[in-house]
């Protein structure tokens, strides 16, 4: 593994409705605990490029940018996926 044990927190979503009421901090914290708990090293998220108050709301809370991840959709997911269809000159 990359950094050793780690925890990874994949779909991560708060309602659009119930947004900025401190929600996603306590559901990160309970996530960062739980790690902890189980001696991870390290959280990990993925989320979409241009989210902007996504990407705020992890850096306010600690998070930092450490790479890019790169996707490609292979044929059964070129429908469903249109923007991660490779645009090949």
């Amino acid at each position: 593994m990359w950094c050793g044990k780690y925890i990874e927190a994949d779909n991560v979503v708060v309602d659009n409705a119930v947004r900025s009421q401190g929600i996603g901090g306590k559901m990160m914290a309970w996530i960062e605990a739980e790690a902890e708990r189980i001696e991870c090293a390290v959280v990990r998220i993925a989320m979409v490029l241009g989210r902007e108050r996504t990407h705020q709301f992890y850096a306010r809370n600690g998070y930092f940018d450490d790479g890019l991840l790169m996707v490609k959709a292979l044929s059964r997911g070129a429908a469903e996926f249109p923007d991660y269809v490779s645009q090949q000159v």
